[in-house]
C-alpha cells in the first residue's frame, strides 16, 4: 500500500463487547399524545424523544457510512420519510422516566434530523415497538442483523453482532442458529474480530475478502498484515482493487513452479539414475527418494480412485503408470 494509506481510527470501531441494564418501562406511557395506527407516529417536534443507546450499533462510523447517510437524507427531502421503513424503538426505564430507544433505524435518524434541519417539511416519524415484556439485551444485538430493514451490515460489522452474543456466553452453534448463518461462517467472524486495525480497513473497503483475511492471520500470525498489504499493492498496480492470492509476495513462483512441476519431476528422478546420485548428502538424498516416493503413492492411490469411478477400463494403464520408475 502507498505512504497515504488510511487506517481506521479506533475510536470509528464500535465496541466488541456491549453491556447495559435493561430495564423495559411502558409503550402507552411512553407513546402519550403520539398517534397510532398500524404504527406510531411521531411529530418531528418531539424528535428529541428518539434516544440512541450510545454502543449499541455496531456501524463502523468511516466515509461510507457518513455517505449513506446523506444519501438518506436526500432521498427524504424529496419524498418524506416512507412508513415502509419505520425505526424500531423499545421502551427503556431510565430515572424514573420512559424513554424511547431505537434499535433499528439509526442512520434513518440521523438522515431525517439532517433534511429537517435543511428545510425538509417532513411533519411525522413511523415507528414500531419492541413488546416490553420479554426483549433482553441479547434480543437488541442478535436484532442488530436479524431485524436490520435498512443498509445491510458489512461482514465485520456482523462480526462485533456475533462477538457481543459470543461474550454473552452463546455458542458458536447457538448464534449460528439465531443469525441463521453457517456455524463455520461464526467461527470465522469470530476470529475477524480480533484482527489488527490495518487488517479491519481493508476488510471494510473490499479491499480484501474477510474469509482470506482470516486465512492469512491463520498462515502468517504476525507477518498476515504486511503480506496483505504487499499483495493489495500489487493488485492496485494491476488495477485491481482487491487483494487474492495471485497477488501476494511469492505468487508468481508459484504459478511458475506449478507449470513447470511435471519437467521438475522427471528431472528428479533422472538425478536418482545418475552415477553420481550416490556422492550426494545422505540428507540431500533422503530428502529427495522421500519426495519421489510420496509422489509414487499419491499416482497409486488416484489410479485406484479413477478405477472405482469406472475411469480406468482394465488392463489399461495411465500414463501416470507407464511413467512411473
Amino acid at each position: 500500500m502507498s505512504n497515504q494509506e488510511v487506517i481506521l481510527k479506533q475510536s470509528a470501531i464500535p465496541p466488541a463487547e456491549f453491556n447495559f441494564d435493561l430495564l423495559l418501562g411502558g409503550i402507552k406511557s411512553a407513546m402519550e399524545g403520539v398517534k397510532s395506527r398500524d404504527l406510531w407516529m411521531i411529530s418531528t417536534e418531539d424528535i428529541e424523544k428518539l434516544h440512541v443507546l450510545e454502543g449499541l450499533n455496531v456501524r463502523i462510523k468511516d466515509k461510507a457510512l457518513q455517505e449513506h447517510i446523506r444519501d438518506l437524507a436526500n432521498k427524504m427531502k424529496a419524498e418524506g420519510f416512507k412508513a415502509s421503513k419505520p425505526l424500531e424503538v423499545i421502551v427503556l426505564e431510565e430515572g424514573g422516566e420512559s424513554r424511547l430507544v431505537v434499535t433499528d433505524g439509526h442512520c434513518r435518524l440521523a438522515a431525517v434530523k439532517i433534511a429537517i434541519e435543511e428545510g425538509a417539511e417532513i411533519k411525522q416519524i413511523p415507528c414500531i415497538a419492541l413488546p416490553s415484556k420479554g426483549t433482553s439485551l441479547q434480543d437488541l444485538v442478535a436484532g442488530l442483523v436479524t431485524n436490520n430493514t435498512g443498509k445491510p451490515l458489512t461482514t465485520y460489522e456482523t462480526a462485533l453482532v456475533c462477538k457481543r452474543l459470543f461474550s454473552y456466553g452463546w455458542k458458536e452453534a447457538q448464534i449460528a442458529e439465531r443469525l441463521a448463518f453457517g456455524e463455520a461462517y461464526v467461527n470465522m467472524l469470530l476470529e475477524l474480530v480480533s484482527a489488527p486495525l490495518s487488517i479491519i480497513t481493508m476488510v471494510q473497503n473490499g479491499e480484501v475478502a474477510a474469509t482470506f483475511a482470516v486465512e492469512m492471520m491463520r498462515k502468517h500470525r504476525g507477518k498476515a498484515v504486511e503480506i496483505l498489504r504487499q499483495g493489495l499493492t500489487s493488485a492496485k498496480a494491476s488495477g485491481k482493487s482487491r487483494v487474492t492470492s495471485s497477488y501476494l509476495p511469492g505468487a508468481a513462483l508459484q504459478k511458475l513452479v506449478k507449470r513447470q512441476a511435471s519437467s521438475l519431476y522427471e528431472a528428479a528422478k533422472s538425478i536418482t539414475q545418475d552415477p553420481g546420485y550416490k556422492r550426494l548428502s545422505k540428507d540431500t538424498r533422503t530428502k529427495l527418494d522421500q519426495l519421489l516416493a510420496d509422489i509414487a503413492e499419491r499416482e497409486i492411490a488416484l489410479d485406484e480412485k479413477l478405477k472405482k469411478k469406472g475411469a480406468v477400463e482394465p488392463g489399461k494403464e495411465t500414463e501416470r503408470q507407464t511413467r512411473r520408475p
